[in-house]
């Protein structure tokens, strides 16, 4: 990248890895790498094995909340990097899966579909909100199987989510949760049962409070510090539990926003409206604009840099292997990647009237803020 402050996904040291790690303590196979520190934790021994994803708790919102004496700082044992976007879509899918964007496909939020910008988790329009006709959209042209849903090994797999989550974890057991404590109590009942078991469990809501408050506001670290203190409770009641903790990327504060939306020279030269993500864009641009197109965004060169999608496609930003044949499709021909000026784009008129320009925290860019994760492992009952 051309700003030496943003970081680059690391396909040897990221998300990916961890999720191929466990994978691989499953014995699911796994072409990628694995973290050694990591696995060298995982001992089969334990009855249970708790992978908790915390949405948006990166690296950077620990150290800028948490004392380095807190319980998390204390039991993180590796930082690796998120994928690119770095946004929920491509992240907890590779969470799920161990393989990158490139293999699985859900780069985003909001991805182009032949013109109809697609909500992969919500199966709808982003800029009409009208729903697809398949409401299974998204698996359906996206399909992918989690490396836990279908073990046939000793241990029984569960998965824990909020209720009104909108897309399903599908393993052998579910168990759905109301709000922070009840996650918990569902999380110590599944661990209490007697038998050997591999637990999913995901939690969406500090990532909601830094998009409305910011990444050190006082409710932030308030969540934060509680969602610690749960876990430190939980774990010391589970001697028989291993705990590995991570997040799917971090957030940044909003500086600015940048109202692509209002540019009629750059959208006269789309075909399709804008995808992907407020500090990733992709435009797909009419054959015979792509030189305007260039020329219109350069207002924009200080706050974002400008690709060709093969441009990041050979410098392996979506994965480290070939980009799926399919997949490519749903890039576009440009992509805008946002710097350290933290600026969020909008790309339709009808967000300045519903709250996206109220947002303070961000994610989806390549600042170490949003792009380092920690791994966090706690032995029960310590």
């Amino acid at each position: 990248m051309k700003n030496k402050d943003l970081v680059f996904p690391d396909f040897k040291h990221s998300i990916v890895n961890l999720a191929a790690t466990m994978a691989d303590f499953l014995g699911q196979p796994t072409h990628h790498a694995i973290l050694p520190k990591l696995a060298k934790k995982l001992n089969p021994s334990y009855k249970n094995i708790v992978y908790l994803i915390i949405d948006a708790m990166g690296s950077k919102i620990l150290e800028k909340n948490l004392p380095a004496d807190s319980f998390f700082r204390t039991h993180q044992i590796d930082t690796v990097t998120s994928v690119f976007p770095s946004t929920t879509a491509a992240a907890t899918t590779s969470l799920q899966n161990a393989l990158t964007p490139s293999e699985h496909g859900w780069f985003a939020w909001s991805v182009d579909f032949n013109g109809a910008v697609i909500e992969l988790f919500r199966n709808r329009n982003f800029y009409t909100h009208e729903p697809t006709q398949d409401p299974n959209f998204a698996y359906n042209h996206l399909p992918y199987n989690k490396f836990f849903a279908n073990f046939n090994g000793e241990r029984h797999m569960y998965s824990c989510f909020a209720s009104n989550l909108s897309s399903k974890i599908h393993t052998e057991h579910e168990v759905e949760f109301k709000g922070l404590s009840q996650m918990f109590r569902r999380l110590n009942g599944i661990c209490q049962q007697p038998d050997k078991k591999f637990i999913y469990a995901y939690y969406a809501d500090l990532d909601s409070v830094m998009h409305s408050y910011g990444t050190t506001a006082h409710k932030t670290q308030r969540l934060l510090k509680i969602i610690e203190k749960k876990t430190a409770r939980l774990a010391q009641r589970h001697p028989d539990t291993l705990f590995v903790i991570t997040a799917d990327h971090g957030q940044v504060d909003i500086k600015d926003f940048t109202y692509i939306c209002d540019d009629a020279e750059l959208q006269a030269c789309l075909a399709h409206p804008i995808s992907l993500e407020p500090s990733g864009a992709s435009f797909k641009v009419k054959p015979d604009k792509h030189k305007e197109f260039r020329t219109a965004f350069q207002k924009y060169a200080a706050d974002y840099t400008l690709y060709t999608t093969d441009e990041l496609i050979k410098k392996g930003i979506f994965g480290d292997f070939t980009m799926h044949p399919d997949y490519k499709k749903y890039l576009g021909d440009f992509i805008a990647i946002g710097g350290t000026t933290n600026k969020m784009m909008v790309f339709t008129p009808a967000e300045q009237y519903h709250g996206n320009h109220l947002y303070h925290g961000i994610h989806t860019g390549l600042t170490a803020d949003e792009m380092l994760v920690p791994v966090i492992v706690i032995a029960g009952g310590k």
